[in-house]
């Protein structure tokens, strides 16, 4: 007996999820000490190293306990519904809450001195490969842990990019792995299986990144930073290792020849797009000489990953925005030419000429399809590194750009190319079926992942509900902050979509009174400071961007999910099984105080549906585990069995004492059942 109840002792539901994520937690742990790494080269900076080891310590210590509580000695069982987004919620809040303790501890052995809210949304920016920062130990500002906190910073983008989960799956096999990384977002199975998939992605990424660092290294770079950026650039994150990003290399004493600096921007575009490409097609592109593919020619297979849809859509955007846009700035500079004086001035250049536009707003629109967020426009406004300069219809172009973002399975954000492209041809098809006679039957396939895809109607039912949702989040998230003091309803959209874009440009375009112009988060807390507004204001855009970033890696329906599995199914939950403890407690109650009154005939009647209750309870737990669950009409079929049985016992009883006994708890379960369930004798 005992040997049968270790076999049934199971692991389901909440426990399961928690034990999960304890085990999850150790491996994030772990994560945290990767920065460490960087002092074998920088050994000067070794006076941080408990910065990233107490909340490593702190987390693995969690983590065992929970793991240790929830599932020693049991076997795993089943994750009830919309369990497996809770857990992948819970997942990214345990990786980037251990992540950000080191960004908060450095203030007591350090000039960096940022609070947890503001090293909570560091993390955040970083594992939702954003860009979006209120960190200041950059190099040029002369932080002394500078480079183990930019290698800290650059490798959350690294393992957000490639996927949290994949990263802490590769380390944990089971088969849950691929639930929780179809709810991570992923449909790029490139193989059978997790670990080889995870091998693939991580090889494509590292000679990507590695090519890309010896690259930047050749134009000019340093090569720690050459290895940042490339990192930043693959994973679409765009952290720098510069307070000015990009601009540091184009003025001042950074500045790199103008041959090295367009090649370097170059190399950021190709890497960007790299980036923005789903894994599958970079997987297709790295087997291309593979002869085992789908049987296919070399030409087919060629053919089919440069006729993808994403692929052409994403160039056709680029060039047609970045064009359009370049005009747009020749017409801004002939209207408000005072706004390029220093960039005329710094370039010795007399005028702004059409390819110096659209040098910088082809890097521009790379950037915001990629959602990446790096930018080489702030040379048109050098003393700020505003992108004011661009023209406001090259900004607000741009919100539409990022809201696009780049391929379904890459690092990139935006409500993703092929979503947009169902609209879109949908919106053609429908179009051409205007004009064409109803006899016509028009097929609808979209190249994807290098094969023909018919878009069938519930794809396009999803495309529409998430592009529907990814608005009004928009709408609703501008709203939070342009009711702050001071900001406007331009600033307010544009940061707010570059969060769930994960854009990560910001954009500070307004004066605060009392202080001048704000260009930064940073500069908005200095401004607030200033005119004696507390942090309050400050804090909620850090909360509302915080929250936007989160929706935009997971993806909002994913955090839905998780949102209904925590507080909506258990609410039902609970009220189904208090309706069943209810139920409970009025036959017990009932039978009392039938016994009180002497009336054994209804006493018995409910002592057997008690005991019929409690036999279909066992079994089901025996059927389904632990997780098993009686509802109100399991009860209700429990009254209903016996009642048909006493019947029985009515038509066969053998004298009118027994027939009358029979008859009496025949009518007293009838009480117990609704009308149309009730026998009549």
């Amino acid at each position: 007996m005992s040997c049968r109840n270790k076999e049934i002792k199971t692991a389901n539901g909440v426990r399961l999820l928690i034990g999960y994520l304890g085990l999850f937690l150790m491996v994030e742990s772990l994560i945290v000490l990767l920065p460490l790494l960087i002092l074998i080269f920088y050994p000067g900076e070794s006076g941080c190293w408990m910065d990233f080891v107490y909340p490593s310590i702190g987390g693995f210590v969690i983590g065992a306990t929970l793991a240790s509580i929830c599932l020693l000695g049991r076997k795993p069982g089943k994750f009830l519904k919309n369990q497996e987004s809770v857990l992948l919620i819970f997942l990214w809040l345990g990786a980037v809450t251990l992540s950000a303790f080191p960004f908060f501890l450095a203030k007591n052995n350090s000039t960096l001195n940022m609070s947890y809210l503001e090293s909570f949304f560091e993390a955040m920016s970083g594992y939702s490969t954003t860009g979006l920062t209120v960190y200041s130990g950059f190099l040029d500002q002369g932080y002394e842990f500078a480079h183990v906190f930019l290698f800290h910073r650059a490798m959350m983008q690294f393992i957000g990019g490639v996927g949290l989960v994949l990263v802490v799956t590769s380390i944990i096999s089971d088969k849950r792995n691929v639930q929780l990384f179809n709810a991570e977002g992923h449909g790029d199975h490139l193989l059978p299986s997790m670990g080889k998939t995870a091998q693939w992605i991580f090889g494509i990424y590292i000679i990507y990144i590695a090519i890309g660092t010896v690259a930047l290294y050749l134009c000019g770079m340093d090569l720690f930073e050459a290895f940042c950026h490339s990192v930043s650039c693959l994973a679409t994150g765009g952290f720098s290792t510069r307070s000015g990003g990009l601009l540091y290399w184009q003025v001042g004493p950074g500045a790199l020849p103008l041959g090295n600096q367009i090649a370097m921007e170059i190399i950021f575009m190709i890497l960007m797009l790299l980036g923005s490409s789903s894994f599958v097609m970079h997987f297709l592109l790295f087997t291309l000489f593979a002869r085992p593919l789908s049987g296919k020619t070399l030409k087919a297979r060629f053919k089919s990953i440069f006729l993808d849809f994403e692929l052409k859509f994403a160039f056709y955007l680029v060039l047609i925005v970045g064009v359009i846009t370049s005009f747009t700035t020749m017409l801004n500079y002939l209207e408000v030419p005072s706004i390029y004086t220093d960039y005329l001035s710094v370039t010795g250049n007399s005028t702004l000429t059409f390819w110096e536009s659209f040098r910088y707003n082809i890097f521009y629109t790379v950037s915001c399809v990629s959602t990446t967020g790096y930018a080489n426009a702030g040379m048109l406004y050098p003393s700020t590194g505003s992108l004011a300069a661009l023209g406001d219809f090259a900004i607000m172009t741009s919100v539409v750009t990022m809201a696009i973002g780049g391929a379904v399975g890459s690092t990139a954000g935006g409500i993703k190319q092929y979503r947009f492209g169902i609209a879109l041809n949908d919106f053609i098809w429908n179009w051409k079926k205007k004009f064409s006679s109803n006899r016509t039957v028009s097929p609808k396939p979209m190249s994807h992942h290098g094969e023909m895809v018919e878009i069938d109607d519930a794809s396009k039912t999803e495309a529409y509900t998430y592009a529907s949702l990814y608005i009004v989040t928009v709408l609703i998230g501008s709203c939070v902050i342009v009711m702050l003091p001071y900001t406007d309803f331009r600033s307010s959209l544009y940061n707010f979509s570059s969060a769930l874009s994960t854009l990560g440009l910001s954009l500070f375009d307004f004066t605060v009174a009392g202080y001048g112009e704000v260009h930064s988060f940073l500069e908005y807390k200095e401004a607030l400071a200033a005119v004696g507004i507390s942090n309050v204001a400050y804090n909620v855009m850090l909360v509302d961007c915080t929250i936007g970033m989160l929706f935009a890696r997971l993806e909002i329906m994913v955090c839905i999910y998780a949102v209904k599995g925590i507080i909506y199914d258990p609410f039902v939950q609970l009220t189904k099984s208090a309706a069943i403890r209810g139920h409970l407690f009025v036959l017990k109650e009932h039978k009392t105080t039938a016994i009180k009154n002497g009336d054994f005939n209804k006493a018995e009647a409910l002592t057997l549906v008690l005991s019929d209750y409690d036999i279909a309870y066992k079994l089901k737990v025996e059927e389904k585990g632990t997780r098993a669950k009686m509802h109100t009409k399991d009860i209700l079929k429990v009254i209903e069995q016996r009642r048909d049985k006493l019947v029985s016992c009515l038509y066969e009883a053998v004298g009118d004492v027994e027939h009358q006994k029979y008859l009496e708890m025949v009518e007293v379960l009838n009480e117990y059942l609704p009308n149309s369930r009730r026998k009549k004798i």
